[in-house]
């Protein structure tokens, strides 16, 4: 309920039983997109929409016991097919963005296994990172042009400088705990993946993407090239670590990577560390050099000032992604390597000389309006249904039946699938609370002068959180 124009606690369920447009964004991976789907919340909120935040997993299992409205996706792959049809059957109005959709290697492999011909039938905007992207989707989809906006992604708006401050204190923080840093961000899950080397392919058959002899083969092909780039970054800890002795690494693995793997190689390193939690924003700020390959905190770095270095131990013109190693400096070493890391941090290298504004063509709504405002204003014209959540005892007690079940999901993930299966849905929602997101928004409001009057509440369903505007 709402107390002196604030929101505190629980919500009553009676204030939200009349007919409101509501926006439901669901989280899938919480360090990569908790901050950005929470601007894009406030935003959404300033326009008159109550938005329900939360857990993708817990969204989708209470789907039954929450109002219609407007879902955004964070994908259109094959996997989403049938979740939309579901969705729009329900009267839900569908959109979406490809989460991967700013960086990825060849165009045609991307389209094949990230965009569904049958899933973009299925939305009413797709949300695309900028022009490169969009085009490369309406090549493959003419007829779905008219539906695509290049108008950016709300996660590259925390990017920019005057949201920066935000992560300013948890940057400085991360300096006085490890001192001087060099970041290494890896993005190996084809290769290393949380639930072994062999579940990216099965994955691939399951969602469509293997079909033919070939497909499998390039796919294979994929893997191993990752694995070449894997042991070379693995290869070459030892020797960043006796070149930088007053620094510590860190090596940032991908949610979805096995981080044991990357333990087992830091193993004897004395300051080399394998850390993994919160957003990788101020991590990047309180770098001194940032070391990647094909990965998109090498277009974060850049964006935000940052001396960036890929490490291409193996290259190929399919597979490496263009737009992060394009923004860094390049070495195929380790001892190349290590001189360019050491040139970047004393001034002695800079960016790119060409880079120019390339990156422009791939990342909209770097100044501007924001990408959350741009977004919003589109969701804010769509003619989205009106509704309430149902106070019958019937949906109460659904709701009440769904949240004590969504609560228990990982210990029944971890009876029936195992312990791996748990720990890896934990490890990329390892859940979040109601102080959590007004933390958020707190910081959103005082780096913006926006958002005041925009409040967050908790809702009886797991890990789903109401964000609206005071009346």
């Amino acid at each position: 309920c709402r107390v002196g124009g604030s929101f505190q606690g629980l919500v009553v369920m009676s204030d939200l039983s009349k007919p409101r447009r509501w926006l439901l964004l669901p989280i899938e991976t919480k360090a990569r997109e908790f901050h950005a789907k929470t601007l894009l919340a406030a935003a959404a909120a300033e326009r008159g929409f109550d938005v329900l935040l939360g857990d993708q997993n817990a969204i989708l299992a209470q789907l039954a016991h929450l109002p219609v409205g407007i879902y955004v996706d964070k994908s259109i792959a094959r996997t989403k097919v049938a979740h939309f049809q579901l969705l729009r059957d329900a009267g839900y109005v569908v959109c979406a963005w490809c989460e991967e959709g700013v960086v990825y290697r060849d165009r045609d492999t991307y389209l094949h296994q990230r965009i569904a011909p049958e899933a973009m039938a299925q939305v009413d905007r797709f949300f695309a990172w900028g022009q490169n992207q969009a085009d490369d989707i309406a090549f493959k989809l003419p007829d779905a042009a008219g539906k695509i906006r290049a108008i950016g992604n709300p996660r590259f708006d925390l990017l920019r400088p005057e949201f920066r401050a935000i992560f300013a204190d948890e940057a400085k923080a991360h300096q006085s705990q490890h001192g001087r840093y060099l970041l290494i961000n890896t993005n190996f899950s084809r290769f290393n993946h949380f639930l072994g080397q062999d579940f990216w392919i099965k994955a691939q058959r399951q969602r469509g993407g293997i079909k033919t002899a070939a497909d499998q083969a390039a796919v294979q092909h994929w893997i191993d090239f990752i694995g070449k780039i894997f042991h070379g970054f693995a290869h070459a800890l030892p020797d960043l670590s006796r070149a930088f002795p007053d620094h510590t690494i860190i090596l940032r693995p991908h949610p979805s990577e096995d981080h044991g793997a990357w333990g087992e190689a830091a193993a004897g390193l004395g300051n080399v560390q394998v850390l993994h939690h919160g957003n990788v924003i101020p991590w990047i700020l309180g770098a001194d050099c940032v070391l990647q390959n094909s990965c998109t905190t090498g277009v974060e770095a850049h964006v935000l000032g940052v001396p960036v270095a890929a490490y291409r131990p193996a290259t190929d013109a399919v597979v490496d992604s263009h737009l992060p190693n394009l923004l860094s400096r390049n070495a195929y070493s380790p001892d190349e390597l290590i001189e360019t890391v050491s040139a970047l941090m004393t001034g002695r290298m800079g960016p790119p000389d060409d880079v120019g504004d390339k990156a422009g063509h791939y990342l909209a709504a770097a100044t501007g309006s924001l990408a959350a405002d741009r977004i919003a204003d589109e969701l804010a014209a769509l003619d989205g249904p009106k509704a309430g959540f149902a106070q019958d005892p019937l949906p109460r007690i659904g709701r009440l039946g769904t949240r004590v079940a969504t609560a228990l999901r990982p210990r029944i993930r971890r009876l029936v699938r195992g312990g791996r299966a748990a720990d890896y849905a934990n490890q990329k929602f390892p859940g979040m609370d109601v102080d959590e997101v007004r933390g958020v928004l707190a910081q959103l409001q005082s780096v913006s002068g926006r958002f005041s009057d925009v409040g967050a509440a908790d809702l009886p369903l797991h890990h789903c959180f109401h964000i609206s505007k005071s009346s």
